[in-house]
């Protein structure tokens, strides 16, 4: 969500994509979240984090009215970890025969979801997975808000707030992604786009004036009042007159003073109107400095394979004893079922993806 912050110019391809909130992994969210084909390149945002003109804005199922800045507190959001949000998608994809996608399709949004709306819903989802373990009842559960499984029709069923309690029609699975937004201290509403989104409130994206608290930055995306934590991307929150952005957060600066540049891992360089500093491996872990369409940015390290959400990778899936063969920050490496409690590898029809199965 929150297409104008930059956490896309790290490389972060999607991060703020097209407003897709995800839920295409058997209901999990996350594999919608960056809909872009094995073959584009990532966009680069330069803006600082203002708001996207032409959003409108939406009112939530509440009906609440539009307001021109967020005066209360914020909740203390959950933080995505790299780790389990792979062993979460091992343990999905497990219990979920019924989805033929790629593992990759799932351990590939991490970089593109982390510290947004998605990835903060996600942290919570993934530790009730992770919690779950092997047991695939409890696993669905965590997928459903614990209610039983209801069919949709994928790309047909629209997005619903049931009071605090999103629904998302998942098209892996043709069953409802339930979760309940107040489990992170959130409500439920409807964007301008339709899509269904945990936040603070609704607003008017032409008057809403986007703050600080501390390092996370409240805005307004497609009518909802929204939260990214800037420090997942190794920015800061910076206010100034013009409201609060996610920037490099040291002194002033332009592009053409200070144009960003590789030091191994680490971007350094104007972001946003401040210097950055910002060690890529931090923010998403094996990951380096590189170039995105001539500016530099976080990508993954690896050559071997290239994997993006919701489109899996440029490989065939494979076993490797227990172990899932997949692509994994551009490397082609096995992940062990077994080191998770997990049955071993399976190879999926028609050969294109594999996963671990239920002992």
């Amino acid at each position: 969500m929150l297409r104008a912050l930059p956490f896309v110019l790290l490389g972060l391809a999607g991060a703020c994509g097209d407003g897709a909130s995800g839920s295409d992994d058997a209901g999990t969210p996350g594999d919608d979240a960056a809909e872009t084909p094995p073959d584009a390149e990532p966009e680069v945002e330069d803006d600082g984090g203002a708001p996207d003109e032409g959003d409108d804005d939406a009112a939530g199922d509440d009906g609440a009215a539009d307001v021109s800045s967020w005066d209360g507190d914020v909740p203390d959001l959950p933080y995505l970890d790299k780790d389990e949000h792979v062993a979460s998608c091992m343990r999905t994809r497990a219990c979920f025969p019924e989805n033929p996608q790629q593992l990759a399709t799932c351990t590939a949004a991490f970089a593109h979801i982390s510290g947004r709306e998605v990835g903060y819903t996600l942290a919570e989802v993934t530790r009730c997975v992770n919690a779950a373990g092997t047991d695939c009842e409890a696993v669905r559960g965590c997928l459903t808000n614990g209610e039983p499984p209801t069919a949709c029709v994928p790309l047909s069923t629209p997005d619903r707030c049931d009071g605090t309690v999103l629904r998302q029609c998942s098209r892996a699975s043709a069953l409802d992604f339930v979760f309940d937004c107040a489990r992170i201290g959130l409500g439920c509403f409807l964007a301008s786009d339709g899509t269904a989104m945990c936040g603070l409130g609704t607003c008017d994206p032409d008057a809403f004036r986007w703050t600080c608290r501390g390092d996370t930055v409240v805005s307004c995306d497609m009518g909802v009042i929204s939260l990214a934590q800037c420090d997942v991307a190794g920015l800061h929150c910076v206010e100034d007159g013009t409201g609060g952005r996610c920037a490099g957060g040291g002194a002033a600066c332009t592009e053409a003073s200070d144009p960003r540049r590789c030091d191994g891992t680490r971007i350094l360089g104007c972001i946003a109107g401040s210097s950055a500093d910002i060690d890529c491996s931090l923010v998403v872990p094996r990951w380096t400095c590189g170039d995105v369409e001539g500016t530099a940015g976080c990508v993954a390290p690896g050559t071997e394979c290239r994997a993006v959400p919701l489109f899996g990778s440029d490989i065939d899936e494979s076993c490797d004893g227990e172990a899932v063969v997949s692509c994994l920050d551009g490397w082609v490496e096995s992940l062990s079922c077994t080191a998770l409690g997990l049955g071993p590898c399976e190879v999926l029809s028609p050969g294109r993806a594999a996963r671990c199965t239920v002992p």
